[in-house]
């Protein structure tokens, strides 16, 4: 009786590991998911910032936030600063989705593989 509860036992946990990887992967995508939702607010807010900064003439003071501190810059700089902040952000979004999409295709291959072990485990 012990030989055959191990080898049912056995049979189980590829099954249970394969579930516990999907569940891993599934948890990836969200967070993945909420890192690129985050990331495109943080675009959409710097594209209206430029937006708003484009009616101000160049020659106006502005102040940038550094820590708890604000330092004087230049408006072109500030310009310059958060058009390259959108560049580097919108770089990030397309890794994290294209990390996404692999990691969403790992997991249909998962289930596949579920779905497999189950069929084989009832029909055999």
């Amino acid at each position: 009786r012990t030989c055959g509860m191990s080898e049912g036992k056995q049979e189980e946990d590829p099954r249970m590991e394969l579930q516990r990887k999907k569940v891993g992967l599934s948890r990836q995508i969200l967070q993945l998911d909420s890192q690129v939702s985050m990331k495109k607010r943080a675009v959409k807010a710097t594209d209206l910032t430029i937006k708003e900064l484009a009616n101000i003439d160049s020659k106006t003071k502005t102040y940038r936030a550094v820590g708890r501190m604000f330092l004087f810059t230049p408006l072109p700089e500030v310009r310059d600063g958060l058009g390259d902040f959108m560049e580097k952000t919108n770089e990030e979004i397309k890794k994290l989705e294209s990390k996404q999409r692999y990691l969403e295709k790992e997991a249909k291959k998962l289930s596949k593989e579920i779905e497999d072990a189950e069929e084989s485990s009832t029909g055999g």
